[in-house]
């Protein structure tokens, strides 16, 4: 008997069922899809796997496929469910993996963005064709790097969701962390401009949609297909073309949030106001770069950054 890969939807629902969020229910399929997969190669069947083969699997990403240690650890929680799913559907008998332990959290910072960084980031963004494109990546970097936004709040936003009012403009951001930002002058200025770009498309696809999502895809070497909807995976690939072109290997969401921490500790914010437009519950991660401030200058907070360069 092999897993029949229609559990994986089956599985999507339970989850729905459950009341989890969009973006979890994407991310656990994401990763039983490639598990199954992964089995595939080897023709192992349900009876073959035990807790040595999650191991592997573990290895795998971190050597073939270059996971990050956070990413390999929210993959195996991923794997686990759906097993634990499989099990209480009884299309296994039982699961192999609660015993497997769950990769530690890897809470260390690594060596941070800088200043000039971004500013040349947001620059190639905005270097990019055809111009809707390069509007678009820019409002996503300055979204991402300034104002800490993250990535299924952000493929999630709507224009309906951007409110502009004489000198203030704010951006509502949903899901489980809901909130209103107020956005700097330099994200506003992005996004403005992505706008005026995106009102010029014609393609059917977008001037049909009835559901005006702020950041749509783009098929095709020249970008003619565009798509209403932008999907995680978009996302990260949009980021590593980026990236690659400074160089930053790899870069991510994760990354790009851990800046804006920084960004806004440096602009004077108080923690508290900086766990309000970052939508955060704990003070573990600002505190983290409150500490790592402290090393780098003394007893002296960080200095103030001035608005960011377009």
């Amino acid at each position: 008997m092999t897993l029949d890969y229609q559990m994986v939807e089956r599985f999507a629902d339970s989850l729905r069922s459950r009341g989890k969020q969009p973006a979890t229910i994407e991310s656990y399929c994401r990763d039983a899809q490639r598990f199954l997969d992964y089995l595939g190669r080897y023709d192992l069947p349900p009876s073959a796997v035990e807790p040595s083969t999650l191991m592997g699997y573990q290895d795998f990403l971190r050597s073939d496929l270059e996971e990050r240690d956070n990413s390999v650890r929210r993959t195996v929680i991923g794997i686990r469910q759906f097993f634990r799913f499989l099990s209480e559907s009884r299309a296994i008998s039982s699961t192999p993996f609660d015993s497997v332990p769950i990769p530690m959290r890897d809470e260390a910072l690594g060596k941070g963005l800088s200043t000039e960084q971004i500013a040349e980031l947001i620059h190639i963004a905005q270097s990019g064709r055809p111009a809707c494109k390069a509007a678009r990546d820019g409002a996503i970097v300055s979204l991402l790097a300034y104002e800490g936004v993250k990535a299924n709040e952000l493929i999630n936003l709507r224009w309906v969701d951007l409110i502009t009012e004489g000198n203030t403009s704010s951006l509502h951001i949903g899901g489980s962390r809901a909130r209103s930002i107020r956005l700097s002058d330099a994200t506003l200025s992005l996004l403005l401009a992505y706008r005026s770009q995106y009102l010029n498309i014609r393609h059917h696809a977008i001037v049909q949609a009835t559901d005006k999502r702020i950041f749509v895809s783009f098929k095709g070497r020249d970008a003619s297909s565009p798509l209403p909807v932008m999907t995680r995976h978009g996302l990260k690939f949009i980021l590593y073309e980026l990236g690659d072109k400074l160089p930053l290997a790899k870069l991510n969401t994760e990354q790009l949030r851990h800046y804006a921490v920084s960004y806004l500790i440096g602009l004077g914010r108080a923690p508290e106001e900086i766990m309000a437009h970052l939508g955060l519950r704990r003070l573990g991660n600002i505190a983290k770069h409150l500490a790592q401030g402290k090393r780098l200058t003394g007893d002296n907070p960080l200095p103030a950054q001035s608005a960011a360069p377009l």
